[in-house]
């Protein structure tokens, strides 16, 4: 009979730590930073008309007072992303506050990562030293008392920027211990051979060791762009972002392996986005087309003299005269700038890669990596594979808060070439195949492994 041991974690903000945080700015201040984000959002954020200015303008007055009872800058920053985040977008959220240094994996002694699993808080890396201790695969089973879902309701997911509710959950089981200094959390650990442990974590490292770089399993490598050979001729090149024209660089480099694979596997798995332009371009590569159907956009429209009339008007007129139309949208909230569309030609006349190809793709695709997937949808040759994407693109505005915060707002909507809609939803793989416990537990690339299976098989 195994011994239980008994590792527990709990959420506690000792007074001490509050009083070293500083209490930067005047109530008037505070209100004029929260005013900043509900302005910016108004006129700005591309979606605002499913939100609509009643529901937005009741949060705003409800939270004028509770940003004013806040009590230093980490109270003031949290209440602000928790306003920021009701918006529900990936690409609009505060980027950062001055005074707020936030702990999210460390602790004395440890190093802990999770995800969400298979509807749970999965440890999925550890500083090695301690690996055996708490093996990767063990779950998180209570938090201060709670269970882990209750306790990200409560005091992670208002607070978390995403567009789908798939996204939100990763997103706060990844940071469900995002805190400050010396917070403690007092947690419960189920490892995968059922012994609980029980163990109090505090955001703190011994001064005299160095932060762990020495993490299991490994940390894969975040170089821009990777090719090797994987079994039976089968090419494999990840990508893991579109930032900058290195990229496009570093991929030409690997075009003469490229060009002697028979099948191919694409992994945009870890891509957080970038340009959309140089993802398209590397997807040139895989067609015999001249022209990517990519997506199409379009963005809010501001005439003052319309909304200024648009309160004349019904529904029913906006039939009588375009103005009219436009007035009553602008007022509502509904006017936009429906940029013209038009494929992406392509100009060069190299080589391509058209054979049969597997695309990965997780809840941390992201942006231009989601634009990429767009034009896939009319290659035969293409699968995608693995999980559902972030559902989260556009073109934010940055702005400065008091004090030199800054957060930014999604401006620009998109759509697949046909209208329909990808952001708040996510492009879902022809082929879902998502992570479990069991995978994480043997460090098996249960995606990848698919991937390879299907194409020895078709």
């Amino acid at each position: 009979m195994k011994l239980l041991k008994i590792l527990t974690i709990s959420f506690l903000i000792p007074f001490s730590i509050f009083s070293q945080v500083p209490n930067s700015f005047a109530n008037e201040e505070k209100v004029y930073g929260l005013s900043k984000i509900w302005k910016e959002v108004e006129y700005n954020y591309a979606y605002f008309e499913k939100i609509g200015s009643q529901k937005w303008d009741s949060l705003y007055l409800n939270m004028i007072k509770s940003v004013q009872e806040t009590q230093n800058d980490y109270e003031y920053f949290k209440e602000l992303q928790r306003f920021i985040a009701f918006v529900n977008d990936g690409h609009s959220f505060v980027i950062k506050f001055p005074n707020i240094n936030l702990w999210t994996t460390i602790y004395y002694d440890y190093l802990i990562e999770y995800e969400w699993i298979e509807n749970k808080v999965i440890v999925t890396r550890i500083n090695t030293e301690k690996k055996d201790k708490i093996p990767i695969g063990s779950e998180l089973i209570e938090v201060n008392g709670q269970s882990p879902v209750e306790y990200m309701k409560q005091n992670v997911i208002p607070y978390i920027p995403a567009s789908t509710d798939h996204v939100r959950m990763s997103e706060a089981a990844f940071y469900i211990f995002d805190g400050l200094e010396k917070m403690e959390y007092n947690v419960k650990i189920k490892t995968p051979e059922k012994e609980i442990l029980s163990l109090k974590l505090v955001h703190d490292w011994d001064v005299n060791k160095e932060f762990p770089n020495d993490v299991y399993p490994p940390r894969k490598s975040r170089d821009k762009v990777i090719f090797k050979w994987i079994e039976n001729n089968i090419g494999y090149l990840v990508i893991n972002t579109f930032n900058d024209t290195s990229v496009i660089t570093d991929f030409k480099k690997h075009l003469p392996e490229l060009y002697k694979a028979k099948k191919l596997i694409i992994d945009i798995r870890e891509n957080g986005g970038g340009n959309t332009e140089i993802g398209l371009e590397i997807l040139s590569y895989f067609t015999n087309d001249n022209k990517l159907y990519r997506h199409k956009s379009r963005s809010r429209k501001h005439l003052s003299y319309f909304k200024a009339n648009g309160a004349k008007y019904s529904e029913e007129d906006t039939s009588k005269a375009d103005w009219i139309r436009d007035a009553y949208l602008d007022y509502h909230n509904k006017l936009y700038t429906q940029f013209e569309y038009s494929p992406y030609i392509i100009n060069h006349r190299e080589k391509r890669i058209v054979v049969p190809t597997i695309i990965l793709t997780s809840y941390n695709t992201v942006s231009a990596a989601e634009d990429f997937l767009v034009p896939v949808k009319e290659m035969t040759h293409i699968k995608t594979m693995g999980e559902t994407t972030v559902g989260s693109t556009g073109t934010p505005y940055r702005f400065e808060l008091h004090g030199g915060g800054k957060a930014q707002v999604c401006t620009l909507q998109s759509f697949y070439p046909d209208g329909i809609e990808f952001v708040g939803i996510g492009i879902k793989p022809d082929i879902e195949i998502n992570r479990t416990i069991n995978g994480i537990i043997n460090m098996e690339d249960e995606v990848l492994n698919s991937a390879k299976k299907y194409l020895n098989d078709n």
